[in-house]
């Protein structure tokens, strides 16, 4: 900013630093801002173009304000040198500001996108507001040129249309001394920097990442335009809040009549973004009065049973379940009482003739059919933060003269708000639990010897659910059956029958939070192993509605052990799960959404050069929504959008379509078969498994693994058959079969599983020993530190496994 002073200033000789630093000490001031935290208010979506001079500002501050220094913003020697001023210039020169408003601002791309946004800062989303204090011009108000605003008050109370208006008039801006300049410039930069004004920009469609453009546009016209009167005020208010207040209608008459293109792309752009009313996403079911019963409960209260029974009573109708295994248990349990009912998930397609019943999970629930009866179960997943979009669509959407809804009470407000928009009728039925859930204060002490028939034991992560599994049966005579959630849905039942079978000796349950909904299990007890997990980034608490959702499968009606008990295998850990099961449910306040395809697709026709990935970025900065609703986390799409950008061929549709595929983002074989089967779809070629089948069941955890992702494979090819084309995915009844059996040897290697599961490379042949040069020994050695100071060097996923593949065909 100096540099650019200077060399409006000078002309002629050279100043050496020193004589650089003594000049900007004199001049040059610290701005001295207070800050205070003030509501974070939403500007008002609806312009006005009279603002109150008597607003209160608030503004965020992007950046810490610097003081000037002698070698500029560059820095010392590797600046040229700059020339004084001339000799008949005098004090006086002419106004002209310099060209560094925003010194991250390199270009504005034709879609009103900053080209180079990498230090774009005012390009941030605004997350905290600050108020910039009235006195923050600090020093200006102590020398000759501040003078008092009183006497610029015909400038403070123009209109600011007719205040334009005189400025564009201006044909030459007015003279000012290099001290006023340097006013003015910071005002500028100020105005540019406001949170509050490309924040109140935002009502006139000037987006957050073109408005430091319209700013640099701005300062420009003022430095050209700006007459004596306007001029001498601003340096009077100085870089304060009310230089922004005065500037900010005058900046949006500039903006209205230099930007109209911009302001429409963006405007277009926000409207395609519009997520508000998503009821009035389906007309057909807004023509229908719909009845909605609320099934309201805790686990094992009946509540999902009193709604499959209307649903089997009714001439046609749908349940919607959370899970592929609860779908599969209601196919079977319907069909089973003699009435046809269908099979759909995103994995299956079982339809029966003369059905007019069909069991599918909730997002393959179809708003274009027409129902007697609907069963949405577990609707507290509205608020799930990844899937809850599914539950929200489905009781928005479906056309069913009934809607039963199951679940906790903790949607029930949202849930009325909602029936109030839709119009919809609703009534209430609450439950009780049959047995109470019983907190045996005696806990395990740790002493796994203390498991008994019935137990299950809850750990949280894969690891812990074979360390415990190993240790019950090598300190017991127990069996253990094993549920989590890589496990597919055929194994899971399997591991579920054999518990819940008393002929036979697996009499204990070793489970993640995967038994919390889906299955009907002989559990006396429910003991967890420790109720905190690992979150990704650090251990937290396990959640209150988790613990009792997970709790509450101890005791079910009609089983061996009716009466609910819980408890831990620690002390430490017994006051939480009290304190857990005492919490009233919560009261949730949103519920998920997220776009449809069409709603995508019309977005990226307003940025057709971005990626699929920056559209999906771009949608999460622009859509709006009321207060009822989020918009679900999308990482994991956003990055199956990254790892497919360089596959070519897909359409919109398709790479829309791809990233919603079942698949483990984190297993590098899994994405690797996905992009594989991209390619080939996107090269209009039959789409093959090329993955064979083992030879036998896992003796190792490695090989166990190995099991899992093969079925998740498998699994990611089914889905995308029946998303595609069959021509495309021609092997789909192969590949059905080649999962049940991996399902099949699954359930066989966790009947004998033994192991630890840190065992990774048990099996694997041994490297033959060599002679280790010193500097080989010490690059390892230097590795092994780094490994346990938590440092790894990264391995490309693709890398990684054509490594591994080439080893499997060796």
């Amino acid at each position: 900013m100096a540099r650019g002073l200077f060399h409006l200033c000078t002309r002629k000789r050279t100043l050496s630093k020193l004589q650089n630093l003594i000049f900007n000490d004199f001049q040059f001031h610290t701005f001295q801002t207070r800050v205070s935290p003030i509501s974070t208010r939403f500007p008002n979506p609806l312009f006005h173009h009279r603002f109150s001079q008597s607003s209160r500002l608030s503004g965020k501050i992007f950046r810490p304000i610097r003081s000037f220094s002698a070698a500029g913003e560059g820095g010392g020697a590797s600046e040229k040198p700059e020339a004084e001023p001339d000799a008949d210039s005098g004090n006086g020169i002419d106004f002209e500001l310099g060209n560094e408003v925003i010194d991250s601002v390199n270009g504005f791309s034709e879609h009103g996108v900053v080209e180079n946004d990498g230090c774009n800062e005012c390009n941030l989303e605004v997350v905290d507001f600050l108020e910039c204090s009235t006195s923050s011009n600090g020093g200006y108000g102590n020398h000759e040129l501040g003078k008092k605003s009183e006497e610029f008050e015909h400038v403070a109370s123009r209109d600011p249309v007719e205040l334009y208006h005189q400025i564009r008039s201006v044909k030459r801006a007015t003279w000012l001394d290099r001290s006023e300049v340097e006013v003015l410039q910071d005002v500028c930069h100020w105005f540019a920097k406001s949170g509050w004004a490309s924040n109140q920009a935002l009502a006139i469609y000037i987006g957050l990442s073109f408005f430091p453009t319209a700013a640099q546009k701005f300062q420009s016209f003022l430095k050209k335009k700006c007459p004596a009167d306007v001029a001498k005020y601003l340096v009077s208010l100085g870089p304060s809040d009310e230089a922004v207040r005065f500037l900010f209608p005058i900046f949006v008459e500039f903006c209205l009549e230099n930007f109209p293109d911009e302001i429409k792309r963006f405007r277009d752009m926000v409207e395609s973004a519009d997520l508000t009313k998503p009821h009035t996403w389906f007309p057909f079911a807004r023509a229908m009065k719909r009845k909605i019963v609320y099934h309201c409960g805790p686990t094992n209260s009946g509540k999902t049973y009193n709604a499959l029974q209307r649903f089997m009573e009714a001439k046609s109708g749908v349940y919607c379940s959370p899970l592929r295994l609860l779908a599969m248990e209601v196919f079977d349990k319907v069909n089973s009482k003699g009435i046809y009912c269908s099979l759909l998930t995103g994995q299956e397609k079982k339809r029966l003739p003369f059905s007019n019943h069909i069991a599918c999970t909730v997002e393959m629930a179809s708003t274009q059919e027409l129902y007697e009866v609907a069963v949405i179960d577990e609707i507290q997943m509205m608020a799930d933060p990844h899937r809850g979009y599914a539950w929200t669509r489905a009781l928005l959407g479906l056309k069913a003269d009934e809607i039963h809804l199951c679940g906790d009470p903790s949607v029930l407000d949202i849930v009325k708000k909602i029936c109030q928009d839709t119009g919809d009728e609703l009534s209430e039925q609450h439950y009780e639990r049959f047995k109470p859930l019983v907190v045996e204060a005696k806990t395990l002490l740790g002493n796994l010897e203390n498991i008994r028939p019935g137990d299950c034991v809850v750990a949280f992560s894969r690891r812990e659910i074979f360390e415990v599994k190993l240790a019950i049966e090598k300190q017991t005579k127990h069996r253990c059956c094993v549920i989590y959630g890589a496990l597919p849905p055929e194994t899971r039942r399997q591991q579920a029958s054999l518990f819940n079978d008393q002929s036979n000796e697996y009499d204990v349950l070793v489970a993640s939070d995967a038994v919390g909904m889906g299955l009907n299990l002989n559990i006396r007890r429910v003991i967890f192993n420790s109720l905190s997990k690992y979150n990704g980034d650090k251990m937290v608490p396990v959640p209150a509605s988790q613990v009792k959702q997970i709790a509450g499968r101890a005791g079910r009606r009609g089983c061996l052990y009716p009466d609910g008990l819980a408890t831990t295998l620690h002390l430490d850990d017994l006051d939480y799960l009290i304190e857990c099961l005492k919490q009233p449910f919560d009261n949730v306040k949103r519920v998920g959404l997220f776009p449809f395809y069409e709603q995508v697709e019309l977005f990226a026709g307003q940025l057709p050069d971005l990626s699929f990935r920056q559209i999906l970025d771009k949608f999460g900065e622009n859509c709006r929504m009321d207060g009822s609703y989020f918009l679900c986390q999308h990482d994991h799409i956003k990055k199956i959008a990254n790892m497919l950008e360089k596959v070519q061929g897909l359409s919109l549709e398709d790479r829309f379509n791809f990233c919603f595929a079942p698949v483990n983002v984190r297993d590098p074989k899994a994405m690797y078969h996905l992009v594989r089967y991209a390619t080939s779809f996107g090269q209009k070629l039959p789409v093959n498994v090329a993955m064979g089948m083992p030879k036998s069941s896992a003796r190792n955890d490695a090989e166990l693994l190995d099991l899992e992702t093969r079925h998740q494979v498998f699994s990611m090819y089914l889905w995308l058959s029946n998303h595609f084309d069959e021509e495309t995915f021609p092997y789909a009844k192969k590949v059905e079969a080649m999962a049940s059996c991996i399902a099949d040897l699954l359930g066989q290697s966790l009947v004998k599983a033994n192991w630890k599961p840190e065992s990774r490379n048990k099996g694997k042949p041994k490297a033959e020993k060599s002679e280790v040069q010193p500097e080989t020994r010490r690059a390892v050695e230097l590795q092994t530190e780094k490994k346990e100071m938590g440092y790894s060097r990264p391995h490309s996923l693709f890398k990684l496994h054509e490594k591994q593949e080439s080893l499997e065909m060796a």
